[in-house]
């Protein structure tokens, strides 16, 4: 085997919300009037999270505590419209969704890559920006018989693209060469340059069909 690990980002990678995050927001935006297409909030979205995943932040250490920060600032950027008064009720209804294995769904090739790579001997793990509400998620969602490892930015102290994720992952993993492990995601920024950086293995996972994964994988 080429591996020691094979280390999976988790959202965009092994699952996706269901309905999409867009959706959800525009749901809870229209709680309170807003006017918005899904589309407008689609695009807000995906500038808040550049915006407090890639920007100046991802220097800084993090916990459970400023996961949760860090996702209310995304909130409030991109549901401006909420008034101040009513937007921490509706942020903690929106995290809590989120926490929800009815909001999530696994790609269809997941459950057969990670069991086909688990019984060829590889140690499975998931490397992901993400907070408390993964390992529950991963378990209801059939993933925890196959994953070995879950490391989260809320756990290991920093956050992807920044490259100190990836030493202390290593360091969790236990890893004396950083070349044996193989870090998979769909992020090119934080699931592959960073983990290159780093001294690991990359692949870039991009979903252009539902066996993505399987086609990627195809060798080891």
């Amino acid at each position: 085997m080429h591996f020691d690990w094979i280390v999976f980002d988790s959202t965009g990678t092994l699952m996706h919300p269901e309905p999409d995050a867009a959706a959800v927001y525009h749901q809870f935006g229209s709680r309170h009037g807003l006017e918005s297409t899904i589309e407008e909030i689609r695009q807000r979205l995906k500038q808040a999270m550049t915006r407090h995943f890639l920007g100046e932040t991802i220097n800084h250490a993090t916990d459970d505590a400023n996961e949760e920060q860090r996702w209310r600032r995304i909130v409030a950027d991109t549901l401006p419209e909420i008034a101040a008064g009513e937007f921490e009720s509706t942020f903690r209804e929106l995290w809590e969704s989120f926490a929800r294995p009815s909001a999530w769904r696994l790609f269809d090739d997941v459950l057969p890559t990670v069991k086909r790579l688990k019984d060829g001997g590889y140690k499975i793990a998931i490397a992901s920006n993400f907070d408390e509400r993964l390992p529950p998620l991963v378990d209801a969602l059939g993933l925890a018989p196959f994953v070995d490892e879950i490391l989260i930015s809320s756990r290991v102290g920093f956050s992807k693209p920044n490259i100190r994720f990836y030493h202390l992952a290593a360091k969790r993993l236990d890893a004396t060469n950083t070349q044996r492990l193989l870090m998979i995601g769909d992020t090119y920024a934080g699931d592959v340059e960073a983990a290159r950086q780093s001294g690991w293995q990359a692949r870039h996972l991009v979903r252009y069909r539902d066996d993505a994964m399987i086609a990627l994988t195809a060798d080891l």
